[in-house]
C-alpha cells in the first residue's frame, strides 16, 4: 500500500468518497500484512509495555489513514483486542502535531468509552497511556495551542485520577520524570 493511496484512504474515511481502484470492501491492514508479530502472543493480560510487543510503526499518514478508516468506517466497537493492541502499539507518535489531532483523539475515544481492550483488564494500562498523552506533550505532537479541544480532554481524563491518589500513586510511580514535571506543573 502506497502513502499516497492510504492517505486518501484516511481522508475518505473521514469525509466520505470513492476508495482507491481495487480496495472497495478490503479490510485494513492486519497484524500479520503489517509485518509485525503474531495475534497469538497478545491476549487480555497483555500490557502496553514499551518493548514486550511493541511493534515499529507504520508512517505517519498510514497510521492516521487506519485510524479514520477504523473511527470513521470501521468503528471502535467493531474493533478486537487484536486491533487495538497493535494500534495502541504505534503510540506514541514523534511527529506530524497535524494528524496528532486524529491518532490522539481516538485514543481518547477508546478511554472515553471505557475500551476493556484499550484499558485492560481492571485498568491496568492507565499509566501507559498517560505515558503515552503525557510523551505527546513533551514531544510536541501535542501542542496546548493548537489543539485546546485535544488538550481539554486529556485534562478531563487525568484530573479524576490524579484526585484519586490509590489510582494514582502507582501510575505516578511509572511514568518519566519529565512527565512528572508536566503533570505537576500542567494538571494540579
Amino acid at each position: 500500500v502506497s502513502t499516497q493511496s492510504t492517505g486518501s484512504s484516511g481522508i475518505n474515511a473521514e469525509y466520505g468518497g470513492a476508495w482507491p481502484a481495487g480496495s472497495p470492501g478490503r479490510a485494513p491492514p492486519t497484524r500479520s500484512s503489517a509485518g509485525t508479530a503474531s495475534p497469538a502472543s497478545l491476549t487480555s493480560s497483555t500490557t502496553l509495555t514499551p518493548g514486550r510487543w511493541r511493534t515499529c510503526p507504520p508512517p505517519r499518514t498510514v497510521f492516521s489513514a487506519v485510524t479514520k478508516i477504523f473511527k470513521h468506517i470501521i468503528g471502535m466497537e467493531n474493533l478486537d483486542e487484536t486491533t487495538i493492541l497493535t494500534w495502541l502499539s504505534w503510540l506514541p507518535i514523534r511527529e506530524d502535531d497535524e494528524e496528532s489531532l486524529y491518532i490522539y483523539g481516538f485514543l481518547l475515544d477508546l478511554v472515553e468509552s471505557n475500551n476493556i481492550y484499550a484499558l485492560g483488564e481492571n485498568n491496568k494500562n492507565l499509566a501507559d497511556i498517560i505515558k503515552i498523552l503525557t510523551e505527546g506533550i513533551v514531544n510536541t505532537t501535542i501542542k496546548s495551542d493548537q489543539h485546546p479541544e485535544l488538550m481539554a480532554r486529556i485534562e478531563a481524563f487525568i484530573l479524576p485520577l490524579q484526585k484519586n491518589e490509590a489510582v494514582w500513586q502507582p501510575i505516578w510511580e511509572k511514568l518519566p520524570d519529565n512527565h512528572k514535571v508536566l503533570l505537576s506543573g500542567q494538571y494540579q
